[in-house]
């Protein structure tokens, strides 16, 4: 992933979806420098847009009639 974002970095476009915090990242990565870089590549010149409220799966799921 990093590779990929670094090739791409200020030439194309891309889109990341995640229900984790940056803070988290490094989790999945398991190295914080590296964890960093990736997020310093991603983040700059972008918009982070944040959902607020219920997802609509769970509004869904919550109108559906139980079955069991």
């Amino acid at each position: 992933l990093f590779n990929l974002l670094s090739d791409r970095y200020e030439r194309k476009s891309t889109i990341v979806t995640t229900n984790l915090a940056f803070s988290e990242w490094v989790q999945v990565f398991g190295c914080e420098k590296l964890t960093t870089a990736l997020l310093d590549r991603l983040v700059h010149h972008s918009h982070i847009l944040t959902p607020k409220g219920e997802s609509y799966r769970t509004r869904r799921a919550k109108k559906k009639p139980s079955t069991g």
